[in-house]
């Protein structure tokens, strides 16, 4: 059966589409103003151009989702608040995620008793799987990393504000410098939950940890904030083929789902 895996970005939303063993994916724009009925009209565009009816669905986005509702997303406001069953589509809607609990499917292993995920682009966000089972929280809300709050010099600060993509644009950050504490405020952020959770592997994704500068300050401050008792325990990896991760993730989840 064909599978189409959809993540919807702040910026563009990748679809990537699997039959019998071949993969075609292709991106369109999002952005504030995007909405459900651009979603269902995107979509059937790409069932009338393949002729499909029979197929399974996979969709993430990148805010908080529960029971197939977007319960809230920053970054893509017109969708935010939606039940997504309201989608018009030929083919079976199988899963509805968080991109960062999808894109953990796509990396995590059962030898590990556990792993954390932790991506960063516009906004952030972290996951956590054991055995190869992520934990999704009570309500399938787990992981708001950006929402932890730091205190800096200048005051009370959440991570997102201090370190995410949408803060480092906005701010116009292009030193060096500037990116390596960016990137440190990550670090430290991780590193209370590494020592929270004792993972054997950290998985570090996004186009913002793709920086050199942010990431090396990232990597520094975990390993100077860690518990020593955890120091050179926990496997630190980046995803350097990002782009498809969470798709990759979505795949998985529906082959899981079968």
């Amino acid at each position: 059966m064909a599978e189409l895996t959809i993540e919807v970005g702040s910026e563009t939303a990748l679809f990537l589409f699997n039959d019998a063993g071949s993969t075609e994916q292709y991106k369109i724009p999002t952005g504030e103003g995007f909405s459900l009925e651009a979603l269902n009209q995107q979509i059937a565009d790409l069932e009338n151009d393949y002729q499909l009816r029979d197929y399974r669905l996979a969709l993430a986005f990148p805010g908080m989702v529960r029971d197939h509702s977007l319960v809230s997303c920053k970054h893509l406001p017109g969708l935010a608040g939606q039940n997504l069953r309201k989608l018009q589509t030929r083919g079976e809607l199988a899963v509805v995620s968080n991109d960062v609990q999808a894109a953990m499917h796509a990396v995590t292993s059962a030898k590990y008793a556990c792993e954390l995920l932790v991506m960063c682009s516009e906004g952030m966000g972290l996951a956590l799987a054991s055995h190869g089972k992520v934990f999704i929280g009570a309500n399938g809300l787990a992981g708001d990393l950006g929402n932890c709050w730091v205190m800096t010099e200048s005051g009370e600060f959440t991570l997102e504000q201090m370190a995410s993509g949408e803060s480092i644009r906005q701010r116009r950050m292009r030193n060096p410098v500037e990116l390596y504490r960016s990137g440190a405020y990550l670090g430290m952020g991780i590193a209370w939950a590494i020592n929270l959770f004792n993972p054997q592997h950290l998985w570090l994704a996004g186009s913002t940890i793709a920086n050199a500068d942010y990431y090396k300050g990232c990597v520094a401050n975990i390993r100077e904030m860690v518990s020593p008792a955890m120091s050179g325990l926990c496997q630190i990896s980046r995803v350097d083929d990002s782009e498809t991760l969470v798709c990759r993730g979505l795949l998985a989840m529906l082959t899981a789902s079968a």
